[in-house]
């Protein structure tokens, strides 16, 4: 039960007092009670009160609590008997603090949501900044795309047009020698019909006789007859050859960091990261904050996470003096200091203090130093059999292999806090290959042969064998001009040749 500065008790019907108890209380400072809702004031001091129950005239001196009404004595006893009353200056009171607590609040909540307006007001800012550097970055690669392909479009129609004119050019040749054999061949026709048409016993004719000459009608060439273009030359698998060209220009890389994953004090591109403690001096673009970033340290996790597969990445550490490189468990801590173990969700191997480190529990050193340290890290996720591989991509020895049950997305992981060097994906050429069945397969080959297939995956492919055409059998060409036309003279020759054969043979 609680008491007011006057004694005055609160009434609560439900634990037995009435509103008439109040019927004792005596002259003394009474409160005006405006009720709009839910919120009352005082009003009236020393007994002056500037309003008055409405029906009773009375001056008001209670709180329904039931209600939410200031009344006078009567109503609290005819109307409020059974309600929950409470002395109006302690009301005045308590509603007057619930709503300062309230105010309060309400204060808060406006600093809070002015701080969240200035960081949508600065994220606005960061996003348009990164809109227009990645417009111009994307109009810039286009525009070598496109400058590649305007080259070897420019090249393929230069070759048509050369293959063009040269088989013009032949054929230019070509026709203007027949010209001139059909030419030689109409004078020797004209002859030859004179010698037909001659008059007389044929006498002369007999003795001018001569056996034309096979040589003769031999010595003339075969019409070419090549002179098509090939269109499957020029456009088959064109959008294919052109793409498989392109390979060489465009680089793939395994893995891309993700600049808002960047923690304090890191510079960081798509494919690499560097320490920068300076940086906040200088006129930098200021990043907002992000809940998955990590605090305190200077680590970045790369966009793409893995729950499946065999992935490999090769991590360019040339000359940083500390870094740590490895896989990151979707769930790892972001914010405040952590140990760097699997037991926290980190599977590396470091560089600090000149000490070359495997992250375990507890760190292993590793049998590098400083006079032949480690310049690339191949480094080699099979997820579903759990197994981390860091291999030395110069040499293909083994550096270190975490063996873990992986339950949960990893995402590969870099740390640096070297004043020197940085942090480079190695980019990859994509190697393209043409099943039996058609399909196009993309391998992405490491600087050590590996390959990001699995052995089921690799049974499955066959390589394309292009067998060469066999080349055309040579069928003796056909006498063009045949002397089978002289049928007596013919006759004559071949029945001396089959009687001196049977004069051999006998």
């Amino acid at each position: 039960m609680k008491r007011s500065s006057r004694g005055t008790a609160v009434v609560y019907a439900d634990n037995g007092y009435m509103a008439e108890e109040l019927a004792e209380l005596k002259g003394g400072t009474w409160h005006e009670v405006c009720s709009e809702g839910n919120m009352a004031c005082a009003s009236a001091v020393n007994g002056d009160f500037s309003e008055l129950c409405k029906e009773h005239h009375a001056p008001l001196s209670v709180f329904c609590l039931d209600d939410l009404l200031p009344l006078c004595q009567l109503c609290a006893d005819q109307d409020h008997s059974q309600h929950r009353v409470y002395h109006l200056s302690e009301a005045v009171s308590d509603c007057k603090g619930e709503l300062s607590s309230s105010l309060n609040n309400v204060k808060q909540n406006i600093s809070v949501f002015d701080k969240v307006i200035q960081n949508y007001e600065h994220v606005s800012k960061h996003n348009q900044a990164v809109a227009d550097f990645a417009e111009e970055q994307i109009k810039k690669e286009f525009e070598q795309l496109h400058q590649m392909l305007q080259k070897e479009e420019a090249d393929r129609l230069l070759s048509l047009k050369q293959d063009k004119d040269k088989k013009l050019k032949e054929l230019q040749e070509q026709t203007k020698l027949m010209d001139e054999t059909v030419v030689s061949l109409e004078q020797r026709v004209r002859l030859t019909e004179a010698e037909l048409d001659a008059g007389g016993d044929g006498v002369q004719f007999l003795k001018d006789y001569q056996v034309p000459n096979k040589r003769q009608h031999a010595d003339l060439k075969k019409p070419k007859t090549c002179f098509l273009l090939s269109v499957a030359k020029y456009l088959g698998n064109l959008k294919f050859s052109v793409w498989n060209k392109m390979k060489h220009n465009a680089l793939y890389t395994p893995v891309t960091l993700d600049p808002r994953m960047a923690g304090q004090d890191l510079t960081v591109s798509l494919n690499s990261v560097q320490y920068s403690p300076d940086a906040a001096g200088q006129e930098t673009l200021c990043v907002p904050d992000h809940p998955d970033r990590f605090q305190p340290y200077s680590s970045v996790l790369a966009r793409e996470g893995f729950s499946s597969g065999v992935h490999c990445w090769d991590v360019e550490v040339c000359d940083c003096d500390n870094w740590t490189v490895g896989v990151a468990s979707q769930s790892i801590q972001r914010r405040g200091e952590f140990e760097a173990c699997p037991e926290s969700g980190l599977w590396c191997i470091s560089l600090r203090d000149s000490q070359y480190l495997a992250l375990t529990t507890p760190a292993q050193t590793l049998p590098y130093s400083s006079s032949h340290p480690l310049k690339k890290i191949h480094v080699r996720l099979n997820w579903g059999n759990g197994i981390l591989e860091f291999h030395n991509a110069e040499t293909n020895s083994s550096i270190f292999t975490f063996k873990h049950h992986f339950t949960e997305i990893v995402y590969p992981y870099f740390e640096t806090i070297s004043k020197t060097g940085s942090l480079s994906i190695v980019p990859k050429e994509t190697n393209v290959s043409v099943t039996l069945e058609g399909d196009i397969i993309e391998d992405c080959s490491t600087d050590n042969n590996e390959v990001n297939n699995s052995k089921e995956n690799t049974k499955k492919r066959k390589k394309l064998v292009i067998k060469p055409k066999p080349a055309p059998k040579q069928t003796p060409s056909k006498i063009l001009f045949c002397d089978d036309y002289h049928v007596s003279l013919f006759r004559l020759q071949r029945k001396n040749t089959d009687t001196c054969s049977q004069i051999k043979h006998g």
